[in-house]
């Protein structure tokens, strides 16, 4: 009786981890991801790369639309393997679409205010992806059995910025008010220095804290 549960449990063992190999390696192959390789017209988050008016590939003269309009993504990828690394700060990114943003000079007269105001919304976006990158870190053992925890939270960190970007406009009218774009800049140069650790650059290992 002793031998059959023996021989039983290491046969169930067998199984599980040939389970559990098919599984990892499905995930590899099958993984779902957004690419971090720039395409031709994005442009990374970067603390010393600003934004221009040179990167705003379309230009218009329109009175329809606004004078100056940014897209943002956080994009993001994962594979099965991932819950192996140190952190996953390169699996998440803050990208402006160059292609896909625009502006009317001729209804501009600070040019240099309103890409500043499009800039504390693409410092805004960074937070948001290194918040993304931190979650993410902390629930890495969930991706293994899957990506629906990776869906998640970029549902919820894309909503959370949404409505944080429109605080920002509201409070600050659009980037009119000076003295509420001086306090989000101070705010947000606070966070991201709260989140150093969680900087695209940065491949050490990090150690969360509970």
């Amino acid at each position: 009786m002793h031998v059959y549960f023996t021989e039983n449990l290491e046969k169930d063992l067998v199984i599980e981890i040939m389970k559990k190999r098919i599984l990892l390696i499905t995930l590899l192959i099958s993984s779902i991801s957004f690419s971090q390789n720039l395409l031709s017209g994005q442009k990374r988050w970067s603390s010393v790369d600003k934004l221009t008016v040179d990167d705003y590939k379309i230009k218009i003269s329109d009175s329809s639309n606004d004078a100056i309009y940014t897209q943002l993504v956080i994009s993001h990828e994962a594979k099965g393997f991932d819950f192996f690394k140190r952190n996953l700060n390169q699996r998440v990114s803050s990208i402006f679409l160059r292609n896909a943003s625009w502006i009317d000079t001729t209804k501009i007269k600070d040019i240099h205010k309103h890409i500043d105001f499009q800039q504390i919304q693409f410092d805004l976006s960074e937070i948001y992806t290194r918040k993304f990158r931190k979650r993410l870190l902390k629930n890495k053992n969930k991706i293994a059995n899957g990506f629906n925890v990776l869906n998640q939270i970029s549902n919820e960190i894309m909503a959370e910025f949404s409505n944080e970007r429109l605080l920002l406009a509201k409070e600050t009218r659009r980037g009119l008010n000076d003295k509420k774009i001086a306090e989000w800049k101070e705010k947000i140069a606070l966070e991201l220095n709260n989140l150093n650790e969680f900087r695209y650059e940065n491949k050490k290992k990090i150690k969360l804290t509970k």
